[in-house]
């Protein structure tokens, strides 16, 4: 690739990543809304005693894009797994102060997918994945409690977050600019089936990908890129374990080294786990493979989208193309086309129009329901969060990488680009919106001017 070339790409890729961050104002509301859960779980409103709450994933990471879930865990004192009693309770203590939490009460739910997670929204539109843990200080006695219980192993994890957040803040700028970019491009995918972990394995992908990118002599976002894709690309692969290192530094073990019986049980938790065709292990719990329960179409779908958006690379690098439109080709959403996939009941009437508010306050995306029944339907209530990612994606895309020249009209004619791909119909930019089911009202900023994309949308 010529130098020029790749040092366009390398900016272009380094501004975006960087970009990507959430705002202050996100972090501070965010932050202010889950202490206020936490002082009220504490203050005896809950019969467990409760000694501090921790933001882990992306939030607690700070390797956050684009309106990430907040994950809080809550540590209980003197209680032992199984938590299902406390999550009963914590369930409970949310549905009953739910007003004064500033919580949407039919939107807090256990979780029958994975144990002991309650999830809710908050009135503002950010959402929340509750854990509540055991306090155990000391991680040894952590992991050999998840040998001695292995079946209440998922309970013991959330045990871990200082490991798992501090193993991601240990890295260093640049990894954690990847991170964002690869993160980015994953929250551009649709799989038919829940992902549990999805963004944690990017996250290790992705420091694998840096890591290696940094042994040349100068550091390339392009390549690093390039070499994460092609990871991902042979996903049902991937052999994937770290290991500490001098000084807080955490280190991928070599693939041949792996075999060696003593990294079980601190890095590979047990020697099944060596025995698969591939992994992806947690670095603070050895014995948390993340491939384990992914179903082999998803893995199959991360390759093939990965394979696809190497195409779009290499065909950019022998075109020597360059610029913004670099950003929403190496970023379209997969599948593209949602019309035909099972899962998802696509609009069958649809409008979009730009409304410019100044000052514009909503730092999350603002969904209006006029029909409650949309919202039962899962079908309908899917298509609903696919357009919602890909929407942020390709505003917060556009503006990041050209803000200093891109318009209102330059936001809105990259909503109507998905729009028009994804759901395959004509647009009407003269629609009553209030006659629609559902509206969405995605923010933005121009020059520190507050702006909103209304994009709405109707079943008959």
């Amino acid at each position: 690739m010529a130098t020029e070339l790749q040092q366009s790409f390398d900016a272009l890729l380094t501004k975006l990543g960087q970009g990507l961050k959430c705002s202050d104002e996100f972090y501070k509301e965010g932050t202010r809304l889950a202490q206020r859960v936490f002082e009220t779980l504490q203050s005896k409103k809950s019969k467990y005693s409760v000694s501090g709450p921790y933001f882990y994933g992306s939030f607690g990471k700070r390797t956050d894009v684009i309106e990430p879930d907040l994950d809080l865990v809550v540590v209980c004192n003197d209680v032992e797994p199984p938590l299902d009693e406390v999550v009963a309770e914590f369930e409970n203590v949310l549905k009953l102060y739910a007003d004064e939490l500033e919580i949407q009460a039919d939107s807090i739910k256990k979780t029958t997918k994975r144990l002991g997670l309650i999830t809710f929204s908050f009135k503002n539109g950010m959402e929340v994945d509750l854990l509540p843990a055991s306090k155990i200080a000391d991680v040894d006695e952590i992991r050999e409690k998840i040998i001695r219980d292995p079946k209440n192993a998922v309970y013991y994890s959330p045990s871990l977050v200082d490991t798992q957040v501090g193993f991601i803040k240990s890295q260093d700028s640049f990894t954690h600019t990847l991170i964002r970019l690869v993160k980015f491009w994953y929250k551009n995918l649709y799989f038919e089936t829940k992902v549990f972990g999805g963004s944690s394995m990017m996250e290790l992908v992705s420091v694998s990908a840096a890591e290696e990118e940094k042994k040349s002599n100068s550091s390339s976002m392009f390549r690093a890129f390039a070499k994460a894709l092609k990871i991902l690309s042979e996903l049902d692969r991937l052999k994937l374990a770290f290991r500490p290192v001098a000084d807080g530094k955490w280190e991928r073990v070599p693939v041949d080294e792996l075999q060696q019986g003593y990294l079980i049980p601190k890095v590979v938790g047990k020697k099944e786990i060596l025995q698969q065709n591939c992994f992806i292990i947690e670095p603070a719990n050895a014995y948390e493979d993340f491939l384990a329960d992914l179903k082999p179409n998803v893995i199959n779908q991360i390759k093939t989208f990965a394979n696809a958006t190497r195409k779009v690379l290499n065909q950019l690098v022998d075109l020597n193309e360059g610029g913004d439109e670099v950003v929403r080709l190496l970023f379209q959403p997969h599948p593209s086309v949602l019309v035909n996939v099972p899962s998802l009941a696509s609009p069958d009437d649809l409008c979009i129009c730009i409304s410019s508010v100044s000052p514009y306050e909503s730092i999350v995306c603002d969904m209006k329901v006029r029909k409650e029944a949309i919202m039962q339907d899962d079908r309908k209530k899917a298509v609903i969060e696919v357009l919602k990612a890909r929407l942020l994606c390709s505003v917060n895309g556009a503006v990041i990488t050209n803000p200093d020249k891109i318009t209102p009209k330059d936001v809105q004619k990259a909503v109507e680009g998905v729009a028009k791909t994804s759901l395959q119909v004509n647009l009407d930019a003269v629609a009553d919106h209030d006659k629609m089911d559902v509206t969405l009202l995605i923010p933005y900023r121009i020059n520190d001017k507050g702006h909103a994309v209304r994009f709405s949308m109707g079943w008959v």
